[in-house]
């Protein structure tokens, strides 16, 4: 008797509170993320964000601390706080945002699968998705939901960001090659060469070095 009560008891439990485990990483002040992606690129790179760095920044509430799960997930942060070079890339105004971008999608990968420009898709696909696909209670959910549109802010996902752009510049060299072999004639090869001269020596020492490499060179 005492088992089929207890049965009977666990049967009601809040639905919101009988979930998974979240798949995707959240924090808990969404536009706390917001500002502080948007200070980055304004601000020194730091060795370490840290829970004092935050508050340096004027991130003061206790639950902006879930700011850096975030960005450990994604890459930006080791897991010791230090800043990696993802961080120093979405630093850069260039490149920044694609760079975001990449970390999205890769973390985001199921998402993407399932939804046609997830950046731009209305509360109601993602939250179709992510009820689905996401775990964790409703409130959870939500706040997975609007962490992924505040990274989504920050963020490129485009066939012109910057970072794809060499894999276009070496398709275009493949393809220069071809029509140079087609025709008979070569195409232009760039050659740069980086001279590193040992230190403390004189300038008749290092003018000798030169002179010896342009010797070699052009012969």
């Amino acid at each position: 008797m005492a088992k089929k009560i207890a049965s009977k008891t666990a049967s009601k439990a809040p639905k919101d509170e009988v979930s998974s485990e979240p798949r995707f990483p959240y924090a808990t002040t969404p536009n706390s993320l917001r500002r502080f992606l948007e200070m980055v690129p304004q601000k020194p790179k730091p060795p370490r964000v840290t829970g004092d760095t935050l508050k340096v920044w004027g991130f003061k509430n206790s639950n902006d601390q879930s700011i850096l799960r975030v960005l450990k997930k994604l890459g930006l942060l080791g897991s010791n706080g230090d800043t990696t070079p993802i961080y120093a890339e979405f630093m850069r105004k260039d490149v920044g945002a694609a760079t975001l971008g990449r970390q999205v999608k890769s973390v985001y990968s199921s998402l993407f699968e399932n939804v046609a420009n997830p950046e731009t898709a209305s509360t109601e696909e993602l939250t179709n998705f992510f009820n689905i696909h996401s775990g964790g209670s409703l409130k959870t959910i939500r706040f997975q939901i609007d962490t992924f549109k505040a990274l989504a802010t920050y963020a490129t996902f485009g066939a012109a960001d910057p970072l794809e752009r060499p894999e276009v510049s070496q398709v275009n060299g493949a393809q220069e090659l071809q029509r140079g072999r087609q025709s008979g004639t070569a195409p232009a090869i760039r050659i740069d060469l980086h001279i590193h001269l040992p230190e403390n020596k004189s300038k008749s020492d290092y003018d000798a070095i030169i002179e010896s490499i342009a010797s070699h060179l052009y012969k």
